[in-house]
């Protein structure tokens, strides 16, 4: 598990200077204490009941899981939407920022799989 942590989000994001979770056993391990305490990783628990503890997280699963409803007729398939809801919801601009997550950690935006047989997509795209 540290292992698929380390091959996932830290080759591609760094290393976190702080992580939330929820209280998670899984989470309060030894290995993970561990990995904490050799990457210097402060982590925070969210308090049960108060999702107000991660606000951004909670409002990007609100986004998410109201991004899923609108697209899956048959909830059987939601598993198979979640990568496109994912790579939509990454390319949306931020109303913050004004750019897009996936341009603001790659510099550009992605071609989706819509443009993809486009030979002259539109600037931005």
């Amino acid at each position: 598990m540290t292992w698929l942590f380390i091959s996932t989000v830290v080759c591609l994001h760094a290393i976190p200077s702080a992580i939330i979770f929820c209280r998670d056993t899984k989470l309060s391990s030894n290995l993970w204490h561990n990995l904490w305490d050799q990457f210097g990783w402060h982590l925070q628990f969210s308090s049960a009941y108060h999702p107000e503890t991660d606000g951004q997280t909670e409002r990007a699963n609100q986004t998410m899981e109201q991004m899923i409803r609108t697209t899956c007729d048959d909830l059987a398939n939601r598993e198979q939407q979640l990568p496109l809801s994912e790579l939509a919801y990454n390319n949306a601009p931020s109303a913050t920022t004004q750019q897009s997550q996936f341009y603001e950690n790659y510099g550009q935006n992605p071609t989706i799989p819509i443009m993809a047989n486009i030979e002259n997509p539109p600037p931005g795209t």
